[in-house]
């Protein structure tokens, strides 16, 4: 017995002193992952959880103003014209159906979107906060039915004189004999600009434009459109229209310049196709316009003038263009009335003045012109902008001075020219990399929510914000039918926990929807030299697979990254597919994913409130940092948000220029 209990006590022992030497060997490592974590991030917010997503589950009614839906979406953003609307979750649906939809969405959203489509890919959107449990359409489609002029509210009239005509800047510059206008020799450029003269009085409420008595120092005495005044926005109205006019333009990209939209007006429904931005008059109803904003330092520069005409009326032999450029050109809107410099400088949005576009039925004359409220139908409606001085409109001389169409095919000469110059592509002499060339369109038209609006860019950005114009009745509307895409998220691991550089590009995986069961997972990078192998992704045809192994890289000794490096290894992405039951959302997937760094024996997981930051999940096809270039070089943003959970949430969003890996899926 004592020699029983002796050796009992002898192999206590020994498990006494074992247990001490790991603990403390594992303190150490604590230590050491603490301390090399404060040389990168300084002091961790103790309740930081790495967290960029917000989650959520909203109750979608079915009952927007489309005839057949037959599906509901969850979108970060309005689609029109938009390709950074991502879905967020979807269901399909009949009309009138209720249904219930989790989400998971990038925290620089407060405010999301759902959407109706119907069998012919026609949206139909309904701004909602984050949090909301219940969406409807249906006061939304009370509210918001389309403002269209109704015939029998157009005023009556037979007849309308007509100042003495002035040539367009464009004619003026082709007579030149300036060089500065030499682009404009031969372009046949011939036109008019015409102005209703004063004096004149209309029914039905309408009006000769005349400034506001608290505004005449923001306009001058000019007079020529006709117009009424009418209801602002109605209920609920406005947060869907400032929603799709925001997530079209009033934004910036990643590098913190205004977004290009050059591209996404290009294959716009009204302007694909070969239809040029043209409209078509509906033969019933006015043609009117309703100025809704004007967010431009130039807006008391801006005229917006419309010509007209009827295709088969175009002479035998005459070239399409040449014939546009020999019409009369009518003024619509003189932007400086209706919007004031503080509205301007707020980015304000309004509904209070609605402009008739008379149709003449002759040639135009100085004086009295045989004239009609209502146009007659099949013609073909372009509109312009006249950029001058508001005391002088018609100078030439200024270079930031022109006039610009929805037709991009007129242009040409002022796209060379000035200031419009820079809105060109860089290989063209321009500012922008995508920008615009010689051709392209300076209005975007699109509809949405069953109205269509006009968005001119007046300047170089691209961004086509300069003004928003709704169409308010008698033209025929394209609808729009966007197709944006799941939304995309990334996440990435370190693979040394003690000693890491936080590159955060060790194992890079990403993922997205495929529909509501089914998620693509994507391994993309592989920044580890170390045997690394992917763990928790039950169901993926790569889970507990060496990540090398994966890449098909058989090498042991070397640099053994893939698509971590500039001039480095690039090897295609592997993906499979994973089933989920149908209220997991990605986030939740991914957080079950770990790694196991088989040369160090160690774990990798997501890290628990105010640790480290071995594993991130970030919305999006995030940029991961270039090999050895800590997250906080290449999102300088980065640490702010380490140290303090509430600041910074977009950091993301900002990558340092030649810091982070070229996306290989943008």
């Amino acid at each position: 017995m004592l020699i029983g209990a002796v050796a009992f006590a002898s192999c206590s022992k020994f498990d006494l002193n074992y247990d001490e030497a790991e603990s403390a060997k594992k303190a150490q490592e604590t230590q050491d992952i603490k301390n090399n974590a404060e040389k990168i991030f300084g002091k961790i917010d103790s309740n930081q959880n790495w967290n960029s997503i917000n989650s959520g589950k909203v109750s979608v009614t079915a009952d927007a103003d489309l005839d057949d839906i037959v599906k509901v979406q969850i979108l970060t953003e309005a689609p029109f014209l938009n390709d950074d609307a991502k879905v967020l979750s979807e269901a399909k649906v009949k009309k009138g159906d209720q249904v219930s939809l989790t989400y998971s969405a990038p925290n620089v959203y407060q405010q999301l979107v759902a959407a109706c489509v119907d069998s012919k890919g026609v949206y139909y959107i309904q701004v909602f906060n984050v949090g909301q449990t219940n969406v409807s359409f249906a006061q939304a489609v009370k509210s918001n039915s389309p403002r269209r002029a109704q015939a029998g509210e157009e005023p009556d009239f037979t007849s309308i004189k007509l100042n003495a005509p002035q040539k367009s800047l464009n004619a003026q510059r082709t007579e030149s004999s300036d060089a500065q206008y030499s682009i404009w020799k031969d372009s046949k450029w011939n036109d008019n600009l015409w102005i209703i003269a004063d004096g004149q009085t209309f029914s039905n409420g309408w009006k000769m434009d005349s400034p506001k008595e608290k505004e005449t120092k923001d306009v001058v005495e000019g007079k020529g459109v006709i117009l009424r005044d009418i209801d602002g926005f109605a209920e609920g109205e406005l947060a869907n229209v400032e929603k799709i006019m925001n997530s079209l333009f009033a934004k910036y990209t990643n590098n913190k310049k205004k977004k290009n939209n050059v591209e996404s007006v290009r294959n716009s429904a009204y302007y694909a196709s070969d239809n040029h931005n043209y409209f078509e008059t509906d033969g019933v109803n006015p043609v009117t316009l309703i100025p809704i904003q004007a967010f431009t330092d130039d807006f008391k520069q801006n005229h917006i003038f419309y010509y007209y005409y009827k295709p088969e009326e175009i002479p035998a032999g005459m070239d399409e263009v040449e014939y546009i450029k020999q019409l009369p050109k009518y003024m619509a809107i003189q932007v400086e009335r209706i919007q004031t410099s503080t509205e301007k400088g707020a980015g304000a949005f309004y509904h209070r003045q609605e402009f008739l576009l008379p149709f003449y039925k002759n040639a135009p004359v100085q004086g009295d012109n045989e004239a009609s409220a209502i146009f007659p139908k099949g013609y073909k409606i372009g509109f312009l902008n006249l950029k001058a001085n508001p005391k002088a409109p018609y100078g030439m001389t200024n270079q930031n001075f022109g006039c610009t169409y929805g037709d991009g095919r007129l242009n040409y000469e002022i796209n060379h020219y000035g200031s419009f110059k820079s809105a060109m592509d860089k290989s063209l002499g321009g500012l922008f990399e995508g920008g615009m060339n010689w051709t392209d369109p300076r209005i975007a038209i699109f509809t949405a929510n069953g109205k269509t609006y006009m968005c001119f860019e007046e300047g170089s950005d691209c961004n086509f914000s300069d003004m928003v114009i709704q169409i308010g009745g008698g033209l025929n509307i394209i609808d729009e039918t966007p197709e944006p895409e799941a939304e995309i998220y990334t996440m990435c691991f370190e693979d040394r926990p003690a000693t890491a550089d936080y590159d955060l590009n060790d194992v890079v995986l990403r993922c997205t929807r495929v529909d509501n069961t089914t998620l693509k997972l994507t391994l993309a990078a592989t920044g580890a030299n170390d045997d690394v192998v992917i763990h928790g992704a039950s169901g993926w045809a790569y889970n507990d697979k060496e990540v090398h192994e994966v890449f098909g890289m058989t090498e042991t000794s070397g640099s053994r990254f893939v698509n971590t490096e500039r001039g480095g290894t690039i090897k295609d992405v592997v993906s499979a597919n994973v089933t989920v039951s149908a209220d997991i959302t990605i986030p939740d997937f991914l957080k079950n994913i770990f790694i196991e760094n088989k040369t160090t024996a160690k774990i990798v997981k997501t890290a628990q409130a105010g640790e480290p930051p071995f594993a991130i999940i970030v919305p999006g096809d995030f940029d991961y940092p270039l090999e050895h270039i800590a997250i906080t070089n290449a999102y300088t943003n980065f640490i702010n948000w380490a140290q303090d959970m509430n600041t910074d949430k977009d950091w993301y969003t900002y990558p340092e220029e030649g810091k982070v890996y070229p996306s290989l899926f943008k």
